[in-house]
């Protein structure tokens, strides 16, 4: 898996056709879990949290990108509270496709996400697969400044032995800088 990951981040940077190529991004925002009933009530089912990004265009309307998301940025919140002595947080790292629609002379960019990865859980000690999709717009200031308001889906299976399976969510909306080479 990871050398899979890597060839695609390499294929493309090779690539890369659009104006600016390469980039990464720096972003934060806020999140909100769906646990499927696994819990029998939640405290508080949102979290701050963060993303870093880096991806490369493969033309003007294609571009490939790797992420990683705290679903509780800088351990500020603890994560998403299930009582007063159990929280839950989770990170996530996924390879993502993006399919781009520019207006304005490439200023004004809109996109759909699509991808997959890993979600990983502390609270609760688990990982597993995870399906990933979105939206967003971003807006370029010049050659090499962006900014991007988004909204990403992470879902994921969490199966237990008391309760059964759970198809469980977080919905992330965020604002992030991007900076292309």
């Amino acid at each position: 898996m990871k050398i899979v990951l890597v060839l695609l981040m390499f294929m493309g940077v090779a690539f890369a056709d659009r104006d600016g190529g390469p980039y990464v991004g720096f972003g934060y925002g806020n999140s909100k879990y769906n646990d499927d009933g696994h819990y029998a009530s939640m405290k508080s089912d949102s979290s701050s949290s963060a993303v870093i990004y880096s991806g490369a265009y493969i033309n003007k309307y294609f571009s490939v990108e790797l992420d990683y998301v705290s679903f509780d940025a800088w351990q500020k919140d603890g994560g998403y509270e299930v009582d007063n002595t159990k929280k839950v947080s989770y990170s996530a790292a996924t390879v993502n496709v993006l399919a781009h629609y520019a207006f304005f002379d490439d200023r004004l960019d809109f996109y759909a996400k699509g991808g997959v990865g890993q979600i990983d859980a502390s609270g609760i000690s688990a990982s597993g697969f995870s399906i990933v999709y979105g939206g967003g717009v971003g807006v370029r200031f010049n050659e090499w400044l962006g900014l991007k308001l988004a909204y990403d889906r992470y879902t994921f299976e969490y199966k237990d032995n008391v309760t059964g399976n759970h198809d469980m969510y977080i919905d992330f909306v965020y604002s992030a800088l991007e900076f292309q080479f």
